[in-house]
């Protein structure tokens, strides 16, 4: 973000919410928070299929095979982990004891990641998708991960990357940052972002060019 101006970034998120000639999205992405109705919002403690419908605007697919499991095998322990994980609480308000309680390994969150990355019985889900299922529950908490928000901040994988994102937002630098981002989004308008994708539709834009990203289902965590 350092060397992306204000006026860059708000002219990058009124871009990404731009409607074709059409009337549908430019970027299907701009439908991911809103879609019936909001996955935070509507069965908030459920992963629905309403959700994984939002995600595919992200460019990803949830294979049929992880779709039937997380709607009908999974529903019941997905629901018992996000339920305590409330949909207001944000990654730049965490302190150390609550990042610990709701992201930290062994977490509700990771307990929920791990599920869905099904390392044992593997059905396709890789990390971004993961993080896209996460981001529609949790948008203010969980941040996206891809390979070309990866590339933009200098990731090598997504493995710890729930604490380099909150490192970002901690001490005097993480205040500004935070201030910055909602800056931007009062300036682009979409008041409904979290900082969270504020900043991911920022350096995805940035980042992105004419290239589609594709992900692998090994990588990183």
């Amino acid at each position: 973000m350092e060397n992306v101006t204000n006026e860059i970034a708000v002219s990058h998120i009124k871009k990404y919410f731009e409607a074709s000639a059409n009337g549908r999205p430019t970027y299907t992405g701009s439908r991911f928070e809103t879609f019936a109705g909001g996955g935070d919002v509507v069965e908030p403690n459920r992963i629905t299929a309403a959700d994984l419908i939002a995600v595919s605007t992200l460019s990803v697919h949830v294979p049929g095979q992880a779709a039937l499991g997380i709607i009908e095998e999974l529903d019941g322990e997905i629901e018992r982990l996000l339920v305590q994980v409330p949909n207001d609480v944000r990654l730049e308000d965490l302190n150390e004891e609550e990042f610990k309680k709701f992201l930290d390994d062994g977490s509700p969150t990771d307990c929920i990641w791990q599920l869905l990355r099904q390392r044992r019985d593997v059905w396709g889900i890789g990390p971004t998708t993961t993080s896209k299922i996460l981001a529609r529950k949790r948008p203010h908490l969980v941040p996206i991960y891809d390979s070309v928000i990866a590339n933009q901040v200098g990731m090598r994988d997504s493995g710890r990357q729930w604490r380099r994102w909150w490192h970002a937002f901690q001490g005097d630098e993480g205040r500004k940052l935070s201030q910055r981002l909602d800056t931007i989004r009062t300036g682009s308008g979409q008041t409904h972002l979290s900082l969270l994708r504020v900043l991911d539709i920022v350096l995805w834009m940035e980042g992105h060019g004419a290239e589609k990203t594709r992900e692998t289902v090994g990588d990183g965590a």
